[in-house]
């Protein structure tokens, strides 16, 4: 079974983390797709983070469109730090082939995180960013050849011409009261100025 994991914040979840997951099943046909809400990221200590139940909730909004697409809870259930080679060390059994998907920011520093080779030893590392875009991807090919010579495995490049957007960019603009349409979907934008989320008044 070909598995893919594609984790983060999703704070909220937008328009450029849904089409790269779509790209991301389609390209590599897995027959899973775990969105995977983190419980506490190793990049954001000492930050606040929005409760899981309304994370969980906009990830199955935003990602419903997508086959064989379901949400994991199995990083916030485990609670702490969401090291992601704890998530794959427990994905790994017989018969699975995991992928793991992450945008051109978090592969780029993924040299930096608890134990990158047990990363790259159960998974193939999936980086997706703006392909066209020569600086980035030649930052992502630099990055990629640089993790291979030190760890080995399996590094691929995906496209994903959709333009990324800063969550803080988001946040800041649905407290502001401006229109986010542009990134995010109908369905998440209905659930946060129903649950008013991140509404600092």
């Amino acid at each position: 079974m070909r598995i893919g994991i594609f984790g983060g914040t999703f704070s909220p979840p937008h328009k450029g983390h849904v089409n790269a997951a779509a790209c991301f099943q389609r390209e590599f046909a897995l027959d899973k797709l775990l969105i995977v809400p983190a419980a506490l990221p190793p990049n954001k200590a000492g930050e606040k983070i929005l409760a899981a139940r309304h994370r969980v909730a906009m990830c199955r909004l935003a990602f419903s469109g997508i086959p064989g697409c379901e949400v994991s809870e199995m990083e916030l259930l485990r609670g702490g730090t969401s090291y992601t080679y704890l998530t794959l060390t427990e994905l790994t059994a017989p018969g699975h082939e995991l992928y793991l998907l992450m945008g051109s920011d978090m592969f780029l520093t993924l040299g930096s995180w608890r134990r990158p080779e047990t990363i790259l030893r159960l998974a193939t590392v999936v980086a997706a960013g703006r392909l066209n875009d020569p600086a980035e991807a030649d930052a992502i090919k630099r990055t990629r050849e640089a993790l291979l010579a030190a760890y080995g495995g399996d590094v691929r490049l995906l496209d994903n011409p959709v333009t990324e957007v800063s969550s803080t960019f988001l946040r800041d603009r649905i407290t502001a009261g401006e229109d986010t349409s542009e990134w995010l979907t109908e369905p998440v934008r209905a659930y946060i100025e129903k649950e008013k989320l991140y509404d600092r008044r």
